[in-house]
This record gives structure tokens, sequence and C-alpha cells, in this order.
């Protein structure tokens, strides 16, 4: 009796068996990730060494372990571009003397620039000016000397290192707190052609953003510091690379004192004499 149940249990497993194996197929299984990318846009090089511009020079993957550097799959290092409209490679400014600005003219001082905007050249010229006891020189008040662009799918952190100083001449006295710094982000910007940002967000939102204590190279000198705390993504709406991106605006200024900021504080009796630096800036996982 309990055998021929047995066996007619086997009979009817054995008759499922055959039925699953007929309609036995292959699998697929379709499955998605986009990674976490922030993408610089700047230049090939700077411009006296034929740099090109607009390019991609980082392609970060956030793959990294939080507050490290992201992974930059194109992995050789680029240049910034000038902060005029279009799309221009960044200056080297060793190639000529900082612009200087009249202040508080009574008359006159019109400026023509012939060569490069941001150097003083003998084929720039003045025109004869009034003074009074409030008439001043100093260097280029309103020179937004270079920018990056960032677009990202999430958020980031930007990192900046000044080294590499050199100083001459009468500025040999002189140190990384005597060039002072101010960044500045811009969500949108440009016409026609140099166009961007018309479909990005400020990525600073739900972080805290610029570091407004950043005053001058001094800051930055020694080891990377944070001087973007982002919390958001660049891209808020469907476009193109440069419809999605932000821009990175870098002020830098001469002054005797430091936490100078932006503020061109030149004065003759300072001399003469060449400071400069080099600053990287690097993108960080959060």
């Amino acid at each position: 009796m309990n055998m021929g149940v047995f066996i007619r249990g086997a009979v009817i497993a054995g008759s499922l068996c055959a039925a699953n194996a007929a309609r036995a197929g292959f699998l697929d299984r379709p499955f998605l990730r986009a990674s976490s990318v922030v993408i610089v846009i700047g230049a090939t090089e700077d411009d006296t060494s034929g740099g090109a511009a607009p390019y991609v020079v980082d392609f970060n993957l956030l793959t990294s372990a939080p507050n490290t550097p992201a992974h930059d799959i194109i992995g050789v290092d680029a240049y910034v571009m000038n902060s005029q409209s279009g799309w221009l490679p960044g200056l080297d400014f060793s190639a000529g003397a900082s612009r200087l600005e009249l202040q508080n003219q009574t008359s006159g001082g019109a400026f023509s620039n012939s060569g490069d905007p941001d150097y003083l050249e003998v084929t720039d010229s003045y025109t004869a000016f009034g003074i009074d006891g409030t008439t001043d020189i100093t260097t280029r008040q309103h020179r937004k000397v270079s920018r990056f662009l960032v677009v990202s799918n999430t958020k980031f952190d930007v990192y900046a290192q000044a080294s590499n100083l050199i100083k001459t001449d009468d500025f040999a006295v002189l140190d990384y707190e005597n060039i002072g710094i101010r960044i500045r982000l811009n969500v949108k910007g440009g016409t026609g052609p140099g166009r961007w940002g018309d479909m990005a967000q400020n990525p600073r939102i739900g972080g805290t953003g610029l570091d407004p204590s950043i005053n001058d190279l001094g800051d930055l000198s020694g080891v990377a510091v944070k001087v973007f705390d982002g919390g958001r993504r660049t891209a808020a709406d469907p476009g193109t690379l440069l419809e999605q991106a932000v821009s990175f605006n870098i002020r830098y200024a001469l002054s005797p004192n430091a936490d100078s900021s932006n503020i061109n504080a030149y004065d003759f009796s300072m001399g003469t004499g060449n400071i400069g630096a080099e600053v990287s800036y690097t993108i960080y996982t959060p």
C-alpha cells in the first residue's frame, strides 16, 4: 500500500520535471549604474605654451575614500582658462609685469592696450593725467585672472595647495602671504558660443561652499586645503556639459600685508621684483 503511493508520487514528480524542461530558456539580467563623476573643463596648457580651450582636462571618478583625491582617469596636469569672455587658455604671468591702474586722477589717464590685456608692456600707452592729493597707482583691480569649469552628477569638494614660491629683487622679503587670493563661484555666464551654465544649479547648496577664511596663498601653503565644500551636483536639468557646468573664478593680488584677499595694495615703496607660485586645484571625494 505504501509502496503504491510512493510510485504514484514519483510518476507525478517526473511529469512536472518534464514540463519544466520543455519551457526552459536563457536569462538576461539588465543592470545599469551611474558612477559619481566630476568633470573639470580648462586648458591643455598656458597661452605661451600653445594651450587650447575649452578642454576636459580632468575626468574624476569619486570612488576614493572620503576626504581623499578623486581618481582622475585622464591623469595629466592641465591649466586654467583666462576668465575673459570666450575660451582662452590662462596666462603665464612670468612673461610680463602686472598692469598698473590709476586711482582718483582728476582728468585724463586713458589707457590703451595693444598687447596682452593683463600685462604692462611697451606697446601700451596712457594719456597725460591730472592729479591731486588722493591720486595713486595700483595693480589692476578688476582682473579675474583665471577660471575653471566643473560639471558633475554628484556633490564634490575642491582642495587647493600653493607651492614653488619664487621671489626676486626687492620682493625677496615677501612670502606666500603677500599673494592675496579670492575665489568666486558663478552658476552661469558668458555669451554666444562662450555661454555656460544654463542647465546648472548652485552646487554649494547642502554644503558650506567656499571657505571665507582663505585670503592669501599662505593659507594654502604646506598641505592641500579644502576651499570648497559641495552639497549637490552641478547638473540641474538635461543638457550638454557646458550647459550643466559652473565656473570657479580666481583672483590673485600683490600686497605688502597678509590676508589681503583680492585687495591690490602695491605701492612704489615696495620697489620692483617678481613673486609667483603654483596653485594646484584638485577634486576630492566628500
